[in-house]
């Protein structure tokens, strides 16, 4: 499966690059040879790779990277950043050089894992409790040189207003839909019930939450997890402990032409996470589908689904054991009612103009 913030910046790119009002668009990568390609009309250069683990390091090896290309970077008419660990190099640039700057914000990797209801690693704590204070510090002053934040719901904006960021520009703009996501036929197979969960295994996703309410549910109620991660070898030990073994299925990692399969045969689509995630992807392709979906109700994922039955209390089982009763019956006119919404709302079109939109604020 490719990652949700890969699809999102090359559809945007590419949406960009064949708008009217865009007369050029380059695109500076950090994951490659030094080369300058084009693709799909975009200019790509590839400066470096330069994606350190350390965001001290990573910004420090961009800053080198990019001085050969400073006369391109005057001459833009806007900076945007796309990628989180790299802000702070794009407020450096747009004040050195005197071009607006944005930033989307598509993960809240500059806070405390604390700030959103994470656990940290040992790793990441020794980080935050050692360098976010002295050289975190540095990094997100010059993040702050920016003119204007992008994020992509309501609810990422206001953990960021809470943390630091509370007299910041901020417009919210989601992520569009995938032009090239090909809707399945939808087919179930009229033997039971199927819940679906598309996305990695870590514990702010709320997976556990989805495995226990299985266990409460019908006896004809199964679920398919597609996709992998740390839980889940755990995940597969409760789905023992709980004796439901022959009603969940781990698919494990799935190609992500193949993803729609799943969605086709599916009954029902559940995005149960627990923390405040920006956007959920796997949400539009699944309205996309026609598929009705359940969302806890917290963070993007809780915007993009506007029937407040299809919402439920994160970490609670019971809340989802309670969701589905009350979708059952109803699967039909909210799968045509997601379809209508997501190509409305999140069409790239619209998205694109929402994004030039957020340009020329700034200039």
């Amino acid at each position: 499966m490719r990652g949700g913030g890969e699809v999102s910046v090359q559809l945007l790119a590419e949406h960009l690059a064949a708008h009217d009002d865009v007369t050029s668009l380059r695109v500076f990568a950090f994951d490659g040879a030094d080369e300058t390609t084009r693709q799909d009309g975009v200019v790509v250069h590839r400066v470096a790779d330069v994606l350190n683990r350390v965001p001290e390091v990573a910004n420090m090896q961009a800053v080198l990277a990019l001085r050969e290309y400073a006369e391109e970077v005057a001459a833009c008419d806007v900076l945007h950043a796309y990628n989180m660990a790299l802000n702070p190099v794009a407020g450096y640039l747009s004040e050195r050089h005197g071009v607006p700057g944005v930033a989307t914000l598509n993960s809240y990797d500059v806070l405390p894992k604390a700030a959103f209801g994470v656990q940290p690693k040992p790793s990441r704590h020794a980080y935050e409790v050692l360098a976010m204070p002295t050289t975190g510090r540095v990094l997100r002053s010059y993040m702050r040189r920016l003119d204007r934040f992008v994020t992509l719901s309501e609810a990422s904006a206001a953990v960021y207003r809470r943390n630091g960021f509370g007299d910041a520009s901020f417009s919210v703009v989601p992520n569009m839909l995938d032009p090239s996501f090909d809707p399945p036929e939808r087919r179930p197979d009229g033997n039971g019930y199927e819940l679906l969960y598309v996305g990695s295994l870590i514990p702010e996703k709320g997976v556990e939450s989805l495995v226990r309410a299985v266990s409460d549910l019908p006896g004809d109620t199964s679920l398919t997890v597609v996709g992998d991660g740390p839980e889940d070898d755990s995940l597969r030990q409760l789905v023992a402990s709980l004796g439901i073994t022959d009603r969940v299925t781990f698919t494990g990692r799935v190609p992500y032409d193949r993803v729609r399969d799943r969605y086709a045969t599916a009954d029902v689509f559940v995005h149960p996470g627990v923390w405040p995630e920006p956007f959920g992807r796997t949400i539009l392709e699944a309205m996309e589908t026609g598929l009705p979906v359940l969302v806890s109700d917290i963070g993007g994922p809780a915007e993009v689904i506007d029937d407040r039955l299809c919402r439920f209390a994160p970490g609670t089982p019971s809340a989802i054991v309670e969701a589905v009763g009350r979708l059952r019956g109803r699967e039909d006119s909210v799968g045509a009612h997601n379809r209508e919404r997501v190509r409305e709302r999140y069409a790239p079109e619209r998205i694109t103009a929402e994004m030039l939109d957020v340009y020329r604020s700034v200039q």
